[in-house]
Protein backbone atom coordinates (compact mmCIF):
# COMPACT_ATOMS: atom_id res chain seq x y z
CA UNK A 1 0.00 0.00 0.00
CA UNK A 2 3.01 2.08 0.81
CA UNK A 3 4.65 1.39 -1.96
CA UNK A 4 1.67 2.23 -4.22
CA UNK A 5 0.93 6.01 -2.60
CA UNK A 6 4.57 6.22 -3.31
CA UNK A 7 3.84 5.27 -7.18
CA UNK A 8 1.33 8.10 -7.14
CA UNK A 9 2.82 10.95 -5.67
CA UNK A 10 6.10 10.04 -8.49
CA UNK A 11 3.88 9.79 -11.29
CA UNK A 12 1.87 13.12 -9.97
CA UNK A 13 5.26 14.95 -9.66
CA UNK A 14 5.79 13.99 -13.18
CA UNK A 15 3.37 14.94 -14.66
CA UNK A 16 3.18 18.24 -12.84
CA UNK A 17 6.77 19.04 -14.05
CA UNK A 18 6.12 18.04 -18.24
CA UNK A 19 2.61 20.68 -17.32
CA UNK A 20 5.37 23.34 -16.07
CA UNK A 21 7.77 22.73 -18.81
CA UNK A 22 5.12 22.47 -21.73
CA UNK A 23 3.66 26.02 -20.11
CA UNK A 24 7.26 27.84 -20.14
CA UNK A 25 7.56 26.79 -24.10
CA UNK A 26 7.45 30.34 -26.15
CA UNK A 27 3.57 30.93 -27.97
CA UNK A 28 4.31 31.94 -31.30
CA UNK A 29 2.41 32.93 -34.07
CA UNK A 30 4.06 33.38 -37.75
CA UNK A 31 2.52 35.85 -40.32
CA UNK A 32 4.14 36.48 -44.02
CA UNK A 33 3.65 39.98 -44.92
CA UNK A 34 4.14 42.24 -47.83
CA UNK A 35 6.23 45.20 -47.56
CA UNK A 36 7.23 47.25 -50.12
CA UNK A 37 7.33 44.43 -52.48
CA UNK A 38 9.13 42.13 -49.73
CA UNK A 39 7.89 39.04 -48.76
CA UNK A 40 8.61 39.16 -45.08
CA UNK A 41 8.09 35.86 -42.51
CA UNK A 42 6.98 37.86 -39.07
CA UNK A 43 7.36 35.83 -36.22
CA UNK A 44 5.54 36.74 -32.82
CA UNK A 45 6.56 34.49 -29.63
CA UNK A 46 5.29 35.30 -26.25
CA UNK A 47 8.63 34.32 -24.39
CA UNK A 48 7.08 34.99 -21.09
CA UNK A 49 4.15 36.22 -18.61
CA UNK A 50 3.57 37.88 -15.46
CA UNK A 51 0.50 38.71 -13.82
CA UNK A 52 -0.10 41.70 -11.41
CA UNK A 53 -3.41 43.60 -9.64
CA UNK A 54 -3.15 47.70 -10.53
CA UNK A 55 -5.29 50.19 -9.45
CA UNK A 56 -6.78 49.80 -13.23
CA UNK A 57 -7.42 45.74 -12.98
CA UNK A 58 -5.10 42.94 -13.63
CA UNK A 59 -1.78 43.69 -16.15
CA UNK A 60 0.09 40.50 -17.88
CA UNK A 61 3.54 41.96 -18.28
CA UNK A 62 4.37 40.44 -21.12
CA UNK A 63 7.79 39.72 -22.99
CA UNK A 64 7.34 39.64 -27.02
CA UNK A 65 10.26 37.65 -29.19
CA UNK A 66 9.79 39.40 -32.40
CA UNK A 67 11.62 38.40 -35.45
CA UNK A 68 11.13 39.62 -39.26
CA UNK A 69 13.00 38.09 -41.95
CA UNK A 70 12.78 39.11 -45.96
CA UNK A 71 14.91 39.23 -48.79
CA UNK A 72 17.03 42.44 -47.95
CA UNK A 73 17.93 40.71 -44.42
CA UNK A 74 16.58 40.05 -40.83
CA UNK A 75 15.30 41.97 -37.53
CA UNK A 76 15.08 40.01 -34.22
CA UNK A 77 14.52 41.62 -31.02
CA UNK A 78 12.74 41.44 -27.51
CA UNK A 79 10.32 44.18 -26.16
CA UNK A 80 8.69 43.68 -22.78
CA UNK A 81 4.92 45.33 -22.92
CA UNK A 82 2.35 45.78 -19.99
CA UNK A 83 -0.94 44.47 -20.90
CA UNK A 84 -4.31 45.38 -19.07
CA UNK A 85 -6.62 42.87 -19.17
CA UNK A 86 -10.56 42.83 -19.88
CA UNK A 87 -12.09 38.78 -19.55
CA UNK A 88 -8.73 37.53 -19.66
CA UNK A 89 -7.46 39.18 -23.10
CA UNK A 90 -6.02 42.62 -24.05
CA UNK A 91 -4.44 44.69 -26.63
CA UNK A 92 -1.05 45.77 -27.52
CA UNK A 93 0.93 47.22 -30.12
CA UNK A 94 4.50 48.01 -31.30
CA UNK A 95 6.67 49.74 -33.87
CA UNK A 96 9.60 48.41 -35.27
CA UNK A 97 12.06 49.87 -37.12
CA UNK A 98 12.21 48.11 -40.27
CA UNK A 99 16.04 49.39 -41.45
CA UNK A 100 17.68 45.88 -41.02
CA UNK A 101 15.41 44.87 -43.91
CA UNK A 102 16.59 47.48 -45.99
CA UNK A 103 13.59 49.32 -45.39
CA UNK A 104 13.61 53.05 -44.12
CA UNK A 105 10.55 52.89 -42.52
CA UNK A 106 8.41 51.68 -39.23
CA UNK A 107 6.20 49.15 -38.69
CA UNK A 108 3.30 49.70 -36.19
CA UNK A 109 1.77 46.49 -34.89
CA UNK A 110 -1.96 46.40 -33.03
CA UNK A 111 -2.07 42.83 -31.63
CA UNK A 112 -4.96 40.76 -29.57
CA UNK A 113 -2.94 38.97 -26.33
CA UNK A 114 -4.67 36.19 -24.67
CA UNK A 115 -4.08 32.33 -23.63
CA UNK A 116 -0.69 33.01 -23.34
CA UNK A 117 0.68 33.79 -26.93
CA UNK A 118 -0.46 37.28 -29.42
CA UNK A 119 -2.01 37.46 -32.88
CA UNK A 120 -1.45 40.02 -34.76
CA UNK A 121 -4.19 42.33 -35.83
CA UNK A 122 -3.46 44.99 -37.59
CA UNK A 123 0.11 46.10 -39.08
CA UNK A 124 0.55 49.53 -40.74
CA UNK A 125 3.84 50.70 -42.69
CA UNK A 126 4.37 54.08 -41.25
CA UNK A 127 4.27 56.93 -42.16
CA UNK A 128 1.48 56.82 -44.61
CA UNK A 129 -0.49 54.07 -42.60
CA UNK A 130 -0.18 51.55 -45.42
CA UNK A 131 -1.85 48.76 -44.38
CA UNK A 132 0.25 45.64 -44.84
CA UNK A 133 -1.71 42.77 -42.52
Amino acid sequence: MMMRRFAAACSGALWLGLLATALAAPVCRVQTLSIQGQSVKATFCVTSVGHERSGAGEVARISLSENLVGSGGSLDRTVTKDVLLAGGSGRLSDDLPLQGLGIDRMLHVSFVYGNGGVVPESALLIPGAVPVL
